[in-house]
Parts: C-alpha cells; sequence; structure tokens
C-alpha cells in the first residue's frame, strides 16, 4: 500500500510517540514504588511542562484560535484520564494498563451513536461485542475497581483524544499539548493538597498525599517526564498530518513496546487469557478503524 508523504509522516510520528509513551509508563511503574499515582502523574507533567515552555521560548507560538472551551475541555478531561491509567499502572502490569487504555476506539463509537447520532454498521456492533468480550477476558470476568478504572481511561482517553483533531485548524500542537500539561500539574497538585485531608475509597484513583521523592526517583521523574512531553508532540502531530483512524490504528504498537518493557522489569508472562483479551481488544479497534 503507498501512503501520501504527508500520511508517512503521520504514521512515523505515532510510532515514536508510542515507543516514548511505553518508556514512560515503564518509568512510572517505578515510581509507583514509593508515590502515588497522582503524584506521578504530576512529576510526568511537570517536567514536561518545563521542556515544552523551552521549546515554546526558541519558536514563538502562534494560535489562530476559537476554541477556547475545547482547549480546556482537552486539557481536563486529558488529566483525569491519566489519573485513572497511572492508577492501573501502579496496580497491574504494563500491558494491561495499556490495553485498558485502548479500549479507546469502542467508546468512540458508542459515545458517537448517542451523543451524535452516528450510525452504527454491523461490522461496528461487532467490534463492539468483540470488544467488551475481550475486556471480560482481561479481567477474569471479575468487575474491581481496578477494572472500572481501566474502563474509565478508556472512556476519558475517547474524550479526550475526539478533541484534538479539532483542534488543529486552531492552535499550534503546543498550545495544545500545554493545555494537557498545566492542568495536569494544576489538578494533581489540588488533589495532593486535598489528600491531606480527606480520604475516599470511590475516589482512590484521585486522592493521595505529596511524598517527597528520594535518590533514584529523581532520575525516573526526568526521564518519565521527558519521554511524556516528546511523546505528546509526536502523538499530536500524527494526528495533523495522518487521518485519525490511520494514526488510532499505528498507536496499537504501544501495546508490543509496554509488554517488552514490563517483562523487563520483571511483570509475569501474560496468561493465555490476558494474550486473548488482549488481542480482542486491538481486534476490536481495528475493526472499528476499518468502519468509519
Amino acid at each position: 500500500m503507498i501512503f501520501h508523504p504527508d500520511t508517512r509522516l503521520g504514521i512515523l510520528y505515532m510510532l515514536a510517540a508510542s515507543f516514548l509513551f511505553a518508556l514512560t509508563v515503564a518509568f512510572a511503574k517505578l515510581l509507583t514504588s514509593s508515590m502515588g499515582s497522582v503524584e506521578v502523574t504530576f512529576w510526568r507533567n511537570a517536567v514536561g511542562l518545563v521542556l515544552i515552555l523551552a521549546l515554546a521560548f526558541r519558536k514563538p507560538i502562534r494560535n489562530v484560535g476559537g476554541r477556547p472551551f475545547t482547549l480546556v475541555f482537552r486539557g481536563v478531561v486529558g488529566t483525569v484520564a491519566l489519573l485513572t491509567f497511572f492508577y492501573t499502572v501502579g496496580e497491574t502490569t504494563l500491558s494491561n494498563a495499556i490495553v485498558y487504555s485502548k479500549t479507546e476506539p469502542i467508546f468512540t463509537a458508542i459515545l458517537a451513536f448517542f451523543l451524535m447520532g452516528e450510525h452504527l454498521s454491523k461490522r461496528a456492533v461487532l467490534a463492539i461485542i468483540v470488544g467488551f468480550a475481550g475486556v471480560l477476558l482481561l479481567s477474569g470476568a471479575e468487575f474491581s475497581y481496578l477494572h472500572a478504572m481501566g474502563l474509565l481511561t478508556g472512556f476519558l482517553s475517547a474524550l479526550a483524544y475526539t478533541s484534538v483533531r479539532s483542534l488543529k485548524s486552531h492552535y499550534d500542537e503546543r498550545t495544545v499539548v500545554l493545555s494537557f500539561m498545566i492542568f495536569g500539574v494544576l489538578i494533581p497538585a489540588a488533589l495532593m493538597a486535598a489528600a491531606r485531608h480527606y480520604t475516599s475509597e470511590v475516589f482512590a484513583f484521585a486522592l493521595s498525599p505529596f511524598v517527597m521523592p528520594q535518590g533514584s526517583d529523581w532520575l525516573w521523574i526526568v526521564l518519565m517526564g521527558s519521554a511524556a512531553a516528546y511523546g505528546q508532540i509526536f502523538m499530536t502531530r500524527a494526528y495533523f498530518y495522518a487521518k485519525a483512524g490511520i494514526v488510532s490504528a499505528t498507536s496499537y504498537s504501544v501495546v508490543l513496546f509496554a509488554t517488552a518493557f514490563g517483562i523487563v522489569l520483571g511483570d509475569a508472562l501474560p496468561t493465555p487469557a490476558v494474550i486473548a483479551g488482549g488481542a480482542l481488544v486491538v481486534l476490536s479497534g481495528m475493526l472499528l478503524i476499518r468502519s468509519r
């Protein structure tokens, strides 16, 4: 298959982003042994924010503007999705956490049907069924708090990623990333402050107190934030250059990268049921992409 040069560039950017996102998750996994997922989210964005601002000073940002609420929506929802995601990273294997996050196309299709009245083809309905069958295998047919957070990551990611392409003609890609990073610092900071006074089983993913990083934690923080920032830039750029469906399909490469990193860090080899569940979720996403 011959792709347009811009499409090829979009695919390469998404492959680079997937590799960097897998690295981000690997460093986050190392950090969750000494701090809560909310603080991991804070540091992930704090380091990234510094890097993005440095890039902005080197080359001034120029925006057309016109969609401030969409920009804010992307930042807030993306941050909450990151909170639920890092919670699952700390509680399960890297491969499981990543596969849960890749349920995003399933929720995108469902949201489009209920909120925008888009037609669901027979292929799309089949893909949704296949996807949830994969989730059942992945979770062992249990619906615990952990699995709820995994699915919530997919749902919120669907909301956040859908907004990225709609911002293309209005904002510089660094502005889109900056919105995400700024809310990704402010919201976790407020939550860590609140965690000093409140506890909640329902909002356990969002309430954990600040713990001063020690020793090698600082190295993992810098590496995690750097990988996340450049991964975010490459992902945003990929959506700017190629169609969302092609970029989304390429993004599944992160499952392979994360599984490999997880095994290196000591995760157990995936069981046949987990492999089958993950494969069904990926297949579901592919079917949904082809049905668009």
